[in-house]
């Protein structure tokens, strides 16, 4: 349990630090501090210190390089020298030099060529602005100033051709789409000058670019569906046929693309990634002059690319957090078969059109998509002027069809912005992850998380359920009183409400009843008005994502991210439109009568919707049209039945409530009856409300009590009107006053009265703390404090559920756990905006700019890691803050785990962490040994590693079913060599579907140390494998090795699949020789049989084998495959590799070396 009286202690005033509604962040300068000497943050790890040493000495950092120029003039910099400010420089400044101490982040000077700008900015800007706590106060994520862009274009280090920034700027509206390398994806926005600088050339503008060809933004630069782009001459390929290749962004969404414009009779070949092939009569509408038209319709499979460090930025134990700020990403493919693909299908086509989701998401997928292919497409010139962008928000063949006829361009603004954000997330994300996951499992052993994941998304989300928990903690009941007063009234006993509200001195509400009952003549209630009136209640706005999400919630008990992969696989299968979208008003456009139409035959509400065509359909109300997507509505009707679970469930919320945006309003009529107690004065007023149903509307078709919008912080006395019927009561009624209940009145009633009476009492009540937050209500707030997008809200949520920072109780509300109060607590007491959602806001709103072409991806990117670098620099100095708050809440490693095996450095017993994640601890040392996830963990005393300079005990690795056994030595699989190959669980692949959820999933694996490993820890060739490995593995590009359990039965396992080779129950022991084969390399084999069972000539009991080349002992060999997907057994003849003999089950044939 958590101590709460001494986080209460270390926390006090976090309460008010926790009001996100505070005044808004305002940047303020900051100087990172230097960190020589701070106590208990180094990582201690002596082999790994050791290489560190070895390559801070020997690698010097090497210069900045300029920035290279491609094609167009563009800036094609490297982002690390890009993106490099006042904290940033580093490694251009020998950073590297000696002994490095991860515990540690050291500033460094600006660049000379910057002439100190930025702290100059910094400094200005933070002149009578608030402060916030911690040194991150910097400059705001916007426009840069003009002083700062007259700086940056004057730099020496600046080769770009064409004008400076601010020149650029001023020529934003004469920007146009324009790629002019066939081999690469430039910025598609080549920039007219209207003015040259001396010495520099300007590039030129395309004079094949047609006029109407994109300008420059000023607000959006979308392009709306209904607004075509053409950019290529229409007397292309005239009297010539010609090909069209359409790229989708999942196998689904093309199948049915090549249905709706072919019509069903496609060629189609391929599996993974089908590709459908028509020819089509019609003519293409951007080349009509055509012969004939051969379309070719394909996809990928989400992101081409993923985002990451390059190799030598991924060790935990090398790279000190710090530098991933300043270190330059790459793009690395998803799956090269997927490059491959496109290369194969786009080479020598005419015209591509692409048909990703219309988000930007969508849009940076067109971009990679690009990068891979378009220079392969046919013809000469801009190629990128015969690549089109298709706009739709559903996937039947009419959307299909109306998109194909009015195609526009790929946006790179969106497509940079998407860039942007993924950048900042992984820098950002890392650096502080890699950090406190280091420090604190170096410290603590009851963590129950593998990664203490940081994420400038994610932590704002943990902040909101923190803050409402510790709303909840401080919360103190304080008893409060109120009147009561009860009418009868025909035998209806009403309720009046005090219009007092409620108050927190009895003596003061005794006073009043005294008061009454003291009057003479008696007191009566007096009814002063009765007034009566017909009240609409208006029709539910358009869904979009956020509100779809919230209603899944709140009606039906599913999760966001659940609801949102439902509504997607809706969408896939044609059921639904769009489910990314922020549109809560349909567009003038759509047809929203047709859409009706499709749901007359459903016996659930489609004599709602005849009656609803009949009387005619109302437009919705409110509600606002972003231009991205329509509203999310139905596209085509699901009989009862045809969809289950889930599906049919969220089907079912969506249809209704688009049925009811379009129906009429439900009409109530409200009462309204108010009641005086003259003695009282004002504090006698009473009111009673009811109100009945008169006309449901769209009542009807939507589950009204279901869900809704939340209200929080309801004033007292404001609850929405009681659905009741209320007795007849007339202007001037009176009813003689009786009491009850009060302390001083001493007059208690026995028998009720008859006729009209009423009762005036004392109600005592207690305030009530707030409740933890719902999905919905966060949703809420995520949405009002611009914490991620529509299609990302879904996501950080999920993962603080992951991480173990929240759990999800009854009622669909989010506690924190121990865990998530500690690490959001530690935030606020280093730096309160690194868990407050002002920054991240900020940034949004600065990617928002991107988008629109309003910011340069490269400003934004830069300022923002600045501003990141130096809270980073901040919160590892002060790391000791939250370090109290673990030393309250968890052990100490020390204290916890079990001698396991010992130290080849000490000598000494490690102690085992069960985790997560599990790991092996050094008490003497205080080094920690991460060990491989996925696998069970056991003890085998007496053997020491045999590499040179290690010997550590060696302990077991099972993993599998049926499981398969490897030896581990901890050291080695925490300090691998170079020379022993690839290391297993480094590389990840990810699968189709959600990419950001998966490529995050990835990296957080990553930040772990090791990935999930599910085979050998151990490269092949590392000493201790390579002493066991008796024959290469057929099936795999691994070893077969004896299993480390040894007898009585005796089997050989696969180190990278799940094959085990069970050796003959003749057989009674095995041992590996030091002798090798000499063709193979791999070790003999001394097999003994036991007595009377031997198969040899002659009864022998003894052979030594070479197993890949003896097709004896292959035929007397049982093969087992712990996964269906293997083969089910050798096949027989040769090979693969050098001698690689196979034998089947019971005598199969291998030839090979003797």
């Amino acid at each position: 349990m958590t101590d709460n009286t001494t986080i209460d202690k270390l926390t006090a005033g976090l309460k008010d630090k926790l009001k996100v509604d505070a005044a808004p962040f305002v940047p303020a300068s900051f100087t990172a501090a230097n960190n020589d000497n701070s106590d208990g943050k180094k990582i201690k790890h002596k082999a790994s210190q050791k290489r560190h040493n070895n390559r801070g000495k020997n690698n010097k950092p090497k210069e900045a390089t300029k920035p290279q120029q491609n094609n167009d003039g563009g800036d094609n910099s490297a982002p690390d020298n890009a993106g490099v400010g006042k904290e940033g420089n580093a490694k251009n400044k020998g950073k590297h030099k000696g002994k490095k101490d991860f515990g540690k982040s050291k500033s460094s000077k600006p660049r000379n060529n910057e002439k100190q700008n930025t702290a100059t900015e910094l400094k200005e800007n933070s002149k009578d602005k608030q402060q916030n706590d911690g040194p991150g106060n910097k400059e705001k994520q916007g426009k840069p100033s003009d002083n700062k862009r007259q700086s940056q274009g004057k730099d020496k280090g600046n080769t770009n051709k064409g004008q400076t920034k601010a020149q650029k700027k001023k020529q934003n509206n004469n920007t146009r789409v324009d790629i002019r390398d066939e081999k690469q994806v430039d910025d598609a926005t080549s920039k007219q000058p209207q003015k040259q600088e001396k010495h520099k050339k300007t590039a030129k503008p395309n004079k094949k670019s047609v006029a109407s060809s994109s300008s420059a933004p000023t607000s959006k630069q979308s392009i709306p569906p209904n607004q075509p782009q053409t950019t290529n001459d229409l007397n292309y390929a005239a009297g010539r046929p010609l090909t069209v290749v359409h790229i989708a962004e999942k196998p689904s969404i093309g199948q049915a693309i090549a249905v709706g414009l072919g019509g069903g009779g496609n060629k189609s070949y391929g599996k993974s990634l089908p590709v459908h092939e028509f020819v089509d009569n019609s003519p293409f509408p951007k080349a009509p002059k055509a012969s004939k038209v051969t379309h070719v319709v394909s996809s990928v499979a989400g992101h081409v690319f993923n985002v990451d460090f390059p190799s030598e930025f991924q060790s935990w134990d090398t790279v000190d957090p710090a530098e991933l700020f300043h270190a330059p990403v790459v793009k690395k493919p998803c799956k090269g078969s997927v490059v491959k693909h496109l290369q194969e299908i786009t080479k020598g086509a005419d015209f591509m059109v692409l048909w990703m989701d219309c988000d930007r998401e969508g849009e940076n997928i067109n971009f990679e998509v690009l990068e891979c292919c378009m220079h392969l497409m046919a013809g000469s010139g801009s190629k990128f002027d015969r690549v089109y962008r298709a706009h739709f928000s559903a996937i039947n063949p009419s959307d299909i069809m109306k998109a194909y006829n009015a195609l526009g361009k790929p946006d790179k603004f969106q497509s940079l912005s998407v860039d942007a954000r993924q950048e900042l997330d992984l820098k950002v994300g890392v650096a502080f992850s890699r950090f406190q996951t280091r420090y604190f499992q170096g410290r603590y052993g009851d963590l129950d998380s593998a990664v203490l994941s940081y994420g400038p998304c994610q932590t704002p989300t943990l902040g909101f359920c923190v803050q409402r928990h510790l709303e909840m903690e401080t919360f103190k009941p304080e008893p409060y009183w109120l009147l009561d007063l009860g009418i009868m009234n025909s035998g209806t006993m009403c309720r009046a409400v005090w219009d007092s509200g409620r108050s927190f001195n009895r003596n003061k509400v005794d006073s009043y009843i005294a008061t009454c009952r003291d009057a003479n003549p008696a007191s009566v209630a007096k009814v002063i008005s009765v007034i009566t009136k017909d009240k609409n209640q208006g029709r539910p706005v358009p869904l979009n994502t956020v509100a779809l999400l919230k209603a899944c919630s709140k009606a039906l008990g599913i999760g966001p991210h659940s609801a949102l992969q439902m509504a997607e696989r809706l969408y896939l299968s044609g059921y639904l439109s769009y489910p990314r979208t922020e549109s809560t008003r349909y567009p003038k456009s759509f047809d929203i009568a047709s859409t009706l139409q499709d749901q007359l035959q459903d016996n659930r509400w489609g004599s709602y919707v005849r009656d609803l065509l009949r009387d005619g359909v109302n437009v919705a109300k409110g509600g606002v049209d972003m231009g991205d997507h329509p509203p999310i509505t139905p596209c085509r009707h699901a009989r009862a039945g045809e969809l289950t679970g889930d599906m049919a469930r969220v089907y079912d919320l969506v249809t209704r409530h688009f049925i009811a945006s379009v129906s009429h309003d439900a009409k109530w009529r409200s009462t309204t009856v108010k009641i005086s107690i003259e003695e009282l004065g004002e504090k006698g007023d009473f009111t009673i409300r009811g109100k009945t149903l008169i006309s449901p509307g769209f009542l009807a078709i939507m589950l009204r009590k279901q869900y809704g919008d939340e209200r929080e912080d309801v004033p007292f006395g404001e609850e929405e009107e009681e659905e009741k019927d209320l007795p007849e009561f007339k202007e001037g009624d009176m009813y003689g006053l009786f009491f009850s209940g009060s302390k001083k009145s001493g007059n208690k009633i026995s028998v009720a009265p008859t006729g009209k009476f009423c009762t005036l009492d004392i109600k005592e009540k207690m305030t009530t703390p707030p409740t933890y937050l719902t999905e919905s209500e966060l949703i809420s707030r995520m949405e009002k404090h611009g914490i991620g997008t529509d299609a990302s809200i879904s996501t950080h949520i999920e993962n603080i559920i992951k991480r173990y920072y929240v759990e999800l109780i009854p009622g669909r509300k989010l506690k924190p756990t121990k865990l998530g109060l500690v690490l959001a607590q530690g935030y606020h007491l280093i730096d309160n905006s690194l868990v407050l959602p002002t920054i991240r806001s900020d940034i949004e709103d600065q990617c928002n700019n991107i988008a629109k072409g309003l910011a340069e991806r490269d400003d934004v990117v830069r300022k923002a890691i600045d501003l990141f670098s130096a809270k980073f620099n901040y919160f590892v100095d002060n790391i000791s803050k939250m370090d109290v708050l673990f030393g309250s809440s968890f052990a100490k490693l020390q204290d916890v785990g079990k001698p396991f095996t010992r130290c080849g450095f000490t000598r000494r017993y490690l102690q085992f962490i069960t985790g997560p994640p599990p790991r092996l601890y050094n008490k003497t040392t205080e080094t920690v040994y991460v060990l491989p996830i996925g696998g069970e963990i056991k003890q085998w005393t007496g053997r020491n590693c045999p590499v040179e300079g290690c010997n550590f005990e060696l302990c077991l690795y099972s993993v599998g079913a049926p499981p398969r056994t490897f030896p581990l030595c901890p050291n080695c699989f925490n300090s691998p060599k170079p020379e022993w190959g690839h290391v297993p669980g480094e590389d990840s692949t990810t699968t189709p579907g959600d990419e950001e959820d998966e490529n995050k999933e990835r990296n957080i694996r990553r930040m772990a140390g090791k990935n999930m490993i599910r085979e050998c820890p151990h490269p092949d060739k590392m000493p201790l494998i390579e002493e066991m490995t008796v024959s290469p593995d057929p099936e795999s590009n691994g070893v077969l090795i004896l299993d480390p359990h040894l007898g009585p039965k005796w089997r050989l396992v696969s180190t990278r699949e799940p094959t085990i080779v069970h050796m003959p129950k003749s057989v009674e022991k095995v041992t590996v020789l030091n002798a090798k084969d000499e063709v193979l390399g791999c070790r003999m084999m001394s097999i003994e049989f036991k007595e009377g069972e031997s198969p040899l000539e002659g009864g022998k009991k003894k052979y030594t084998s070479c197993f890949a080349n003896d097709e004896m002992l292959q035929g007397l060999v049982r093969i087992h495959h712990g996964d269906e997907r293997m083969k089910a057994s050798y096949r027989g003849g040769r090979g693969r590799g050098r001698g690689g003999g196979r034998g089947g089950r019971g005598g199969g044939r291998g030839r090979g070396r003797r």
